[in-house]
């Protein structure tokens, strides 16, 4: 039965080379690999200030009580609106 797929193959595919669909690596998109990496940063991120709220400590003199104090203030939120971000 294999030389029948071949010939099969060959008489469809002529000399070109042929892959079928299983065969072939898909490669995700940039966006999605773009997600990912900033999924993955996030992900990081929120553990780290997870981490900083839980045990109290703090990291380059930043405590979690300053993170979320200057995030929740307005002028963060009207510079990030500023950027487009």
């Amino acid at each position: 039965m294999g030389a029948y797929r071949d010939q099969l193959l060959r008489e469809t595919y002529g000399n070109q080379s042929f892959r079928l669909p299983s065969q072939e690596a898909e490669e995700p998109s940039g966006t999605l690999t773009m997600f990912k990496l900033k999924f993955t940063i996030s992900l990081f991120l929120f553990a780290g200030f997870a981490y900083l709220s839980i045990t109290g400590k703090s990291f380059c003199s930043v405590t979690a009580e300053q993170i979320v104090e200057a995030v929740t203030k307005e002028d963060l939120y009207t510079q990030l609106s500023e950027l487009e971000l």
